[in-house]
């Protein structure tokens, strides 16, 4: 239910069916376009480990907090605090990273230069 949440997500209508669609059609787009992305990343993970340089190399994943989609009733938007608009993914591998390992402390973005460098 909406109606425990903030200011316009809680009294808007809902979206229409064709606000619906065309959101429906973004989403589409940016998981394709995140396949794409996959695929390039196995490129490149493929080649380091041809070049027998995987044991010495570091890959770093991130992305940015993306948009909402519909969620709440929100049709395109950027500007909402929730807890998953507000953290990012920060995946890595490499030396001495041991798979599937995670930590709690919090991290930024602008902490990966200064700790890499």
């Amino acid at each position: 239910s909406r109606r425990h949440h903030h200011g316009n997500i809680a009294s808007e209508r809902l979206i229409s069916d064709q606000a619906s669609k065309i959101i429906t059609g973004v989403f589409k787009n940016r998981w394709r376009t995140l396949m794409s992305v996959d695929d390039v990343i196995a490129e490149v993970h493929r080649t380091v480990e041809e070049l027998g340089l995987l044991q010495s190399t570091y890959f770093f994943y991130s992305s940015d907090h993306g948009f909402q989609l519909g969620q709440f009733n929100i049709l395109m938007d950027k500007r909402h605090v929730y807890e998953w608009d507000t953290k990012i993914h920060l995946l890595a591998s490499g030396p001495g990273i041991t798979p599937g390992s995670s930590f709690d402390v919090p991290g930024m973005q602008v902490d990966i230069a200064p700790t890499l460098l």
